[in-house]
């Protein structure tokens, strides 16, 4: 019987889902969570009942695995300094996005001198949503080729939606950052060329001082073909085949069918693939937990962590590009809180 992966949890606020996940998953085994001795660090490792180390020279010798969810520089946090120090002790590490390039090429060079594991994990491609998107997405491509990309996100899952693009598209060059639109919102559209498939990316460039949380929208993303188009609405769905637009029949005198019955196999307007999942607590408390510790995967086998490394070192090159061309993020206005379509509409009256 293979022994449950010793995991360890850098960071309290969005390691709050890795944390989780490791909990929850049967080969894994959560050794504690390693913060600043904060309140919330405290309370997470308390829930979880495992301890709360303030240094990492309390971290049990016996841990295999480290997911490190605390910040890059691009955040003026560290995390490129505690992933370095965990390899420096034996530890495999998971690093949150994103990352600035140097930072990245730095702990892969790190690991490598070490012989130890580094993968730098953007989350949303392992949401089942997504999952299925760029599966699906790759084997059109493949078939028929993607005529032409929209996506639109939130800047704080900039980096993420690019490496979900490279996914799908299963190469990042060759690349190029075309043009950008005046800045008349905070809604900035950017011309890109990926694997040289077009693409226009529209980034909500806004990011509260004081909470990077608040956003209208995560990622939405559509794939153009000539047979149809491939919309994931957002990442948690729903997920939809919009059919290219079929003329209706007509019989020899041109006339369309509108009187008998159709003579062609009827074509939907639209399938749905995935439903959206039912709610933003059904998607917190199972989904991300469970998508954050299915990312330690290639940790623990190895198996395409070379490929997933090299697809990171190119993405991240491309999204510090993109992000010095939509410039610094605005600060948000004050909104109105999240709410259901018939609760937003009562505000207005």
């Amino acid at each position: 019987m293979t022994m449950p992966v010793k995991t360890l949890v850098v960071g309290s606020r969005f390691g709050q889902f890795y944390a989780v996940g490791v909990a929850a998953a049967e080969h894994l085994e959560l050794v504690g969570v390693l913060g600043q001795g904060s309140r919330r660090s405290r309370a997470l490792a308390r829930y979880l009942e495992v301890p709360c180390f303030e240094a990492l020279a309390h971290v049990p010798a016996a841990t295999q695995l480290a997911c490190v969810a605390v910040g890059g520089a691009a955040r003026g946090e560290q995390d490129p300094a505690l992933a370095q120090a965990l390899m420096e002790r034996g530890i495999d590490v998971l690093i949150e996005h994103p990352l600035l390039p140097q930072e990245l090429q730095d702990l892969l060079s790190t690991a490598a001198r070490l012989h130890r594991r580094c993968l730098l994990n953007s989350f949303y491609p392992q949401l089942p949503c997504v999952a299925r998107f760029i599966e699906l997405a790759r084997q059109l491509h493949r078939q028929q080729g993607i005529r032409h990309i929209d996506a639109d996100c939130a800047v704080q899952v900039s980096y993420a939606t690019l490496d979900v693009l490279a996914a799908l598209l299963e190469s990042v060059g060759p690349w190029s950052v075309d043009c950008v639109a005046p800045a008349l919102s905070a809604w900035r559209d950017i011309s890109l060329v990926m694997a040289q498939v077009p693409v226009s990316l529209r980034v909500l460039n806004e990011l509260a001082s004081d909470d990077d949380g608040r956003m209208q929208r995560l990622q939405r993303i559509s794939i153009a073909t000539d047979s149809g188009t491939l919309l994931l609405a957002s990442p948690h769905g729903p997920l939809l085949w919009l059919p290219a637009v079929r003329a209706p029949v007509q019989d020899a005198d041109g006339v369309f069918d509108l009187f008998g019955p159709q003579a062609d196999e009827p074509l939907p307007c639209a399938e749905v693939l995935e439903a959206a999942a039912a709610d933003w607590a059904q998607v917190y408390r199972r989904v991300w937990p469970t998508a954050a510790a299915s990312a330690l995967q290639p940790l623990i086998t190895g198996v395409g962590l070379a490929r997933l490394q090299q697809r990171s070192l190119e993405v991240v090159r491309l999204w510090q590009q993109v992000t010095a061309a939509l410039g610094f993020p605005q600060q948000p206005s004050l909104t109105l809180p999240a709410a259901g379509l018939a609760q937003a509409l009562e505000h207005v009256r």
